[in-house]
């Protein structure tokens, strides 16, 4: 019996960096390469960020707002159809230590890097947006 060696499969793996703000090319991919249809997407994800620094907000000032982890599990939802690596992975870091009993208080540094990042991802978008 012989072994034949198949040839090798082209690599169709894509790299993505974690502390990307905004990877167009990743919003691309997961619009199946609809620039349009990522361009909805990421404009989405824009409209619905003030709802989220205002819970933010309302938290840091002590005045534990209902529905955050819920916000944050839909951010995290948003950030995965968007391009946006670094906020994608802090939501799901806020929205894990919610989950597993972590007091909202004690993720005030967490809940700041994600009020940052919201800036970031706002001020990248805008370039795309225009």
């Amino acid at each position: 019996m012989v072994a034949t060696r198949l040839p090798a499969a082209e690599s169709t793996e894509f790299i993505v960096n974690p502390n990307a703000t905004l990877d167009w090319q990743l919003a691309l991919r997961q619009a199946a390469g609809k620039s349009d249809l990522a361009r909805d997407l990421l404009q989405m994800l824009i409209d619905f960020l003030p709802e989220v620094r205002n819970k933010i907000e309302e938290q840091l000032v002590g005045e534990a707002p209902e529905g955050l982890v819920d916000l944050i599990h839909t951010l995290h939802g948003s950030c995965g159809y968007s391009g946006v690596p670094r906020m994608k992975n802090l939501c799901q870091l806020i929205e894990q230590q919610l989950r597993s009993g972590t007091k909202e208080e004690e993720l005030e540094p967490e809940f700041l890097e994600l009020l940052d990042e919201m800036d970031n991802v706002a001020r990248e978008a805008k370039k795309i947006l225009g």
